[in-house]
Formats: C-alpha cells, structure tokens, sequence
C-alpha cells in the first residue's frame, strides 16, 4: 500500500514515525522486554499493511456472524461452544486460500471488494474458557487501525468486554466503534435503553463521541434492509475513502505516543525510586555521621568523670603520704620510727598503692560501665532508626512492568540481606563477634553478654590496665628515697615527685584513654557502617544502569514529539 502514498507530507511523516519505531524497538531491546519489541516491530511492518480492522467482544456476542455478515462470506466458524483460541486475519486475495503463520493466527484470503481497501481480524472472546484467547487478544489489538467492539445487544454490560474496553482504549489510545449485535432478539425498546446505556459507559470511559451500531446477522443472510450492516458499510467507505493511508498513520501515531507515554511513566516511577534509594543511603550516611559524633560526646563525657574520679581519688592519696610525713613524725626520730614494727616502709607504700588501685578499679569500673551504657543505648537507637529506614525503603517500591533491569529485580533481596544484619547487630550476636575481636587487641576478651556488656567490658579492660600501669608507675621509685639519712630534707622532694608523678600519669592516663576509645569507636561504626555496604552497593549500580536510560529516553520522548507533532490524533 505505501505505492498510494503520493502525498510528500505523508511521506516524510511515515519516515519519521518509521525511524522513532526503530529506536523504540532498540531501547525495548535495552530494557529485555521481547513483548515489546514485537509490539513495535508489528507497527512498523503495520505502516505498509492495508487497513486493519479488529473485531473483538465476549464469546456468544455474535463477532464471527457478524464479520460473516459484513463480507457476506460463512469464513468465520459460529460454534456453540468456544473451541479453539485461533484469531484469523482475512485479507484481499484474488484465489481464496488460508494458511497457518502460527499456532494462534490463521490468515485467510477471500475476493472481496472491500478486503481490497482493509484486512479484518476475528479474534477469540474476551470471556472464553480457553486459557490463551484474552492474552492473544491483547497482543493483537496494538496493531490495529480500527476496532469494532461487539455486544451481545440483550446483554452489553459484561465485565470482562468493559475490562477490555479499558485496555484497548486506556492504554492503547484505539479507535473503537460499537456494535449491538443479534439486534433482532431485542426488543426495540430494550434495545434503545441499551444503546443509550451503552453510550453513557463509553462517555464514561473517555470516549467522548461514540459510535454504535445495531446490526443483525441474521437479517442480513435473509435480505432485510433493516439489518444494520448498511450503516456500517457506509461508514467504513466514509471514514476511508481516500484516507486509508493517513488513517493509518494515525493509528500507529497514537499507538506509538502510547507507548511513549507509558515508557515514560515507568522511568519516571524508576527515577523517583533511585531519588528515594539515594535519599536512604544519604540517610544511613548522615545517621551514621551524627550518631558517631554524639557517641564520642558520650566517650568525652566518660572520660571527664573518669579524670574528676581519679582527682578525687588522688587527691586522697596525696593528703595521707603528706600527713606520713608532717615535721611533728619526722621530729621524733629516725624515718623508722614513722612506722609500726610490724609494718616496715616499703609495706606501707604497697599497702597505700594497694589501696589506690583498689578504690580507682572500683569507682572506675562503676562509671565505665554507666558510661558506656548511654554510649551503647545511643548505638541501640541507632541501629532500631536504620531498621526502620529499612523497612520503609522496602515499602516504597516501584514495579515495572516494561522494563527490566536485573539490579532493580533484586532490590527486595539486597534490603532484606541488609535488614537482617543490622537485625543481627541489635540483639548482639553479630556485633558480639566484632566486639570481641575488636578488644583482643586492646584488652582481655570479655565473653557473653549483650553487645553493650562486651563493649562496656572492654571499655572497662582499657581503664583498669591504664590505672594498674599508671598507679605503679607513680609509685615506683618514691621508696627509694626513704633510704638513708636526712629524711627531714627529702621530706619535699619525695611529696613534690609523688604528687607530679600522679598528675603527669593523670596526663597520660587522659591521652591514652582518648586514644584507645577513640580508636574503639572509629571501629565500631565501621563495623556498622560495613553491614550497609551492599545497600551503598546496589544504590551505586543502581545509578549507572537507570541515569543513562533515562537520559536516553528523554532524546527518544524529543524526538516523538518532532515526529508525531504533525500527525493528527
């Protein structure tokens, strides 16, 4: 038929939309969506095929009577009983013939004048038993040019026909025209109730002028004037005439902006769902970031009380080793005469260090212990948010149903992976694990418990390990200074270096502490931040699939609107 298209407008239109069909077949290839491609090759090859007319309705609506009766051939089977889920394209041929293209389609040629000017599809009901004929009928209609939709003129309110209706008009933007058919078991004015019923749902289903037509199969084979299918002819030859080609193109425009649109509706779904994944990362990242912070505050507040513990502790240690040796002690005699005769020098200062440790293990631990349980409750928090960012990124969800994209196929999956090692963390089994490797480098293992218990364990490790070494090391050494004479002159010199060498250990013992529990919370939000890893993953990949399909969709909507913007719809 593309030998009648002598008018260059029409011409250069057909190109256009033949060369947007092509990089719609391409990027159906691109997002694996085979139906599709053969959808979009079927409206190219569709450019240069007569006019297609589609006949669809529910079984028992009278669609192959009535196709019998427009082309006054007995070509289409009138079974009782629905038997086969075969659709039959009847096309001109000057030797009748018929032939299998596939399991599904039989296509027929007849001498038929007006098979010259349009070919006309009988397809399977809408409400048959038959498992392939709705899903056949569907993968036909796209193609079409025009497509008359049967009823039952007793009955037009089937479901299955209005959910039909839907697909054809909705989705694939078709031109539908109306027929009561076996208007000759209707009473006329049940007959115009339905009509105009009929015509009230089209309205209502967006078609804003419908065409409907009341025919007669029957009266047609006996000769009655009054069976319909003169109106019909009448305005098929009209709505033709010398309009075939443009009709055409018209059709397979609206189709194709179509499917445009609805491409572009599922990338739009799909960008908006990459916005809220990246939302979520940026999310899990900023928590992370923020909650680090507020945990060092916390182990900044530990170790403020920690130091306050130790000067209040110190502090009492220094006032008994000065009143040992106040001048009144000193006076009475030799430096041994300071102390019992069961209790010798260097026993005192063990037993003063003793004393020290003991009080500073205790008071320590004790504030460790509270220290770190707001430091993990603010971890338990964290952790109990981040489930819920979790849960509610595998909410939103978007499904497509024309684009595939493997990445986005295992979204679900990744989330679910990830849920359920934060879950782990949270009730400690995990995070248990890692704790414990983690204090093996820094102090002895503490075993069972919560997660909170290990790391406030080991926390407490830390502390105890700085204040044996600290304690020792102050002391060290003073004892050597209550040896020989002249006690009354060391006096000064062993409280000055008593007294300095507890503050310059408490100077250590703040440095140290600040490293090794920074050192530990560094690790433990990497361990946290690690569980995340395949959701920063999938967030990553999902950019690099998604971003260039969009940016090439948004050239393919460019270049539909310069193609189809002088076709008229």
């Amino acid at each position: 038929m593309s030998d009648l298209i002598v008018d260059k407008q029409l011409v250069q239109q057909k190109s256009r939309l033949g060369n947007l069909l092509h990089q719609l077949k391409n990027f159906a290839a691109e997002i694996k969506n085979r139906q599709l491609q053969t959808t979009i090759e079927n409206l190219r090859k569709n450019l240069d095929e007569p006019f297609l007319f589609v006949v669809v309705g529910e079984v028992k609506a009278g669609k192959s009577s009535f196709i019998n009766a427009l082309l006054q051939e007995n070509i289409c089977p009138t079974a009782a009983e629905p038997c086969t889920d075969l659709i039959q394209q009847i096309v001109w041929s000057d030797r009748p013939y018929d032939k299998f293209i596939s399991p599904y389609l039989k296509k027929v040629g007849l001498s038929v004048e007006i098979l010259k000017t349009v070919s006309i599809v009988d397809t399977p009901g809408t409400n048959t038993v038959i498992d392939n004929h709705q899903a056949i009928t569907k993968q036909f209609i796209p193609n079409s040019d025009l497509i008359f939709f049967v009823f039952f003129a007793k009955n037009p309110y089937t479901q299955s026909a209005w959910e039909l209706l839907d697909y054809v008009n909705l989705q694939w933007r078709k031109k539908v025209v109306f027929i009561l058919q076996q208007a000759d078991l209707t009473k006329p004015e049940e007959l115009a109730k339905n009509r105009a019923n009929l015509e009230q749902l089209a309205k209502q289903k967006e078609i804003s002028a419908p065409i409907i037509f009341a025919t007669s199969a029957e009266l047609e084979f006996n000769g009655e004037a009054n069976s319909g299918f003169a109106e019909v002819r009448n305005y098929i030859n009209n709505t033709l005439g010398a309009n075939t080609q443009k009709l055409k193109l018209q059709g397979v425009a609206n189709t194709t902006a179509a499917i445009v649109k609805q491409l572009g509706q599922e990338l739009d779904n799909l960008q908006q769902q990459l916005e809220i994944d990246r939302a979520v990362v940026t999310n899990i990242e900023t928590k992370l970031q923020q909650n680090k912070q507020q945990s060092g505050f916390e182990l900044d507040s530990l170790i403020i009380r920690l130091l306050a513990k130790y000067d209040s502790i110190t502090n009492r240690v220094k006032v008994e080793f000065r009143d040992k040796l106040t001048l009144p002690n000193l006076i009475k005699g030799s430096f041994t005469t300071l102390f019992s005769a069961n209790k010798s020098a260097p026993l005192w200062m063990e037993e003063l260090k003793q004393s020290c440790e003991a009080e500073l293990k205790t008071s320590l631990r004790d504030i460790s212990q509270d220290g770190i349980e707001h430091f993990m409750s603010g971890i338990r928090q964290l952790l109990r948010d981040l489930l819920g960012d979790l849960q509610q990124m595998k909410i939103d969800r978007v499904d497509s149903s024309n684009i595939i994209i493997e990445t986005i196929e295992n979204r679900q999956e990744v989330v679910e992976v990830v849920q359920r090692k934060v879950a782990g963390l949270l009730d400690g089994r995990d995070f248990l694990r890692s704790i414990e490797s983690i204090s093996a480098s820094v102090a002895p293992t503490f075993l069972g418990g919560s997660a909170a218990t290990v790391a406030g364990g080991a926390i407490a490790a830390i502390t105890e390990i700085l204040i044996l070494d600290i304690i020792g090391t102050a002391f060290a050494g003073v004892g050597i200074l209550f040896a020989g004479g002249a006690l009354l002159l060391k006096k000064q010199q062993m409280i000055a270096r008593f007294e300095n060498k507890l503050e310059g250990e408490k100077v250590r013992f703040e440095r140290e502490l600040k490293d090794r529990l920074g050192s530990k919370l560094d690790i433990i939000y990497e361990e946290i931040d690690r569980n995340f890893v395949e959701i920063y993953n999938y967030v990553k990949d999902e950019e690099e699939k998604v971003l260039p399909l969009i940016d090439k969709f948004r050239q393919i909507e460019i270049d539909s609107q310069n193609s189809l913007q002088n076709i008229e719809h």
